[in-house]
């Protein structure tokens, strides 16, 4: 995989080398029902993130595949293998990382859209410094997780 045309978002090739983890659904149906509705929150704000400027998709993508792990497998299956985002997702939970394109466009997004939130429409000191918190965690995580070229170039 050090070849440069050669990644886990080709759609081609690489792809189809990454075996994904069968779904360890859980036996309590109450948590099965939840995470399966956190599962479908997540997949429409995914898909809504990479059609709404301020939204970042990847982090309710990855989420919604750890939901749909734990409650179905057909739509585990389904996000998995979906033909523009499973790559991605596939990759990630290979341990290739996030591409860095994906790390600055979701750290850059979410410092604008909270940085507005911040200056104009939290009205209190608290709900600033809550999402501050945010995103400061948010961006630590993003940050501490592998880098796509980074991982290949070490391959």
């Amino acid at each position: 995989m050090s070849d440069a045309r050669q990644t886990p978002f080709n759609h081609e090739q690489p792809a189809l080398l990454i075996e994904a983890a069968p779904a360890e659904v859980m036996s309590n149906p109450v948590g099965r029902a939840i995470y399966m509705l956190l599962g479908f929150i997540c997949l429409g704000l995914g898909i809504a993130g990479y059609i709404v400027p301020l939204l970042p998709g990847t982090v309710f993508l990855l989420l919604a595949t750890y939901f749909f792990f734990k409650s179905s497998e057909r739509m585990y299956n389904w996000v998995i293998n979906h033909r523009w985002f499973g790559p991605l997702i596939r990759a990630y939970r290979a341990g290739y990382g996030i591409p860095r394109r994906i790390k600055i466009y979701a750290i850059g997004l979410m410092a604008v859209s909270i940085g507005f939130s911040v200056a104009v429409a939290a009205d209190t000191i608290t709900l600033r410094v809550i999402l501050v918190a945010i995103a400061i965690a948010v961006s630590t995580f993003i940050l501490t997780r592998p880098t796509t070229e980074n991982v290949l170039t070490q391959a």
